[in-house]
């Protein structure tokens, strides 16, 4: 299992999850191509394992970091990409930390997971919609949340099993 001795090897393992969420990030292919702006948020599988390894605090952190070190790579300081993926990313590492801090004992991995691809698109969707104005958006939230709820349950999946393995 991780378990760091000292503060400096605890901050090298939280580096390694923030440059393994942004490896992810870049190298993540288009799942649901027929769907505008829609993937599956391997990037936020690291937030995931780093709210189980070393809790809420850190995973936010890492998220935080992912979205602003990984928007300085990509170049996509415009507001549409930076400000949906700063919000719906650290909103759903939030929602996550919220989650289960009172209730990791009555929500599986890819329960809060769930919530936090929800979260995830709820507030992207909002965003979207706060910058164009565009009432047409609407029609869209529905299968946005649907595919959050999709995604963050692969996520979860994927969370648990690297999470088992990590700790034996």
């Amino acid at each position: 299992m991780i378990r760091p001795r000292t503060k400096l090897e605890k901050l090298l393992y939280l580096t390694v999850f923030i440059a393994l969420a942004i490896v992810l990030n870049l190298i993540e292919p288009p799942v649901f191509s027929f769907i505008p702006g829609a993937k599956l948020g391997l990037a936020n599988l690291p937030t995931v394992l780093v709210l189980y390894i070393f809790g809420p605090y850190d995973s936010i952190i890492v998220a935080f970091f992912r979205i602003l070190l990984g928007a300085l790579v990509k170049g996509t300081f415009h507001p549409i990409p930076f400000f949906t993926s700063l919000f719906g990313g650290l909103g759903a590492a939030v929602a996550m930390a919220a989650f289960y801090v009172p209730f990791k004992k009555h929500f599986s991995v890819e329960g809060i997971s769930i919530i936090g691809g929800i979260i995830n698109n709820l507030l992207q969707f909002f965003v979207v919609l706060y910058i164009t104005k565009n009432s047409a958006f609407w029609y869209y939230l529905p299968i946005l949340l649907l595919l959050g709820a999709v995604s963050g349950w692969i996520i979860g999946v994927i969370a648990k099993l690297l999470y088992n393995r990590l700790t034996r």
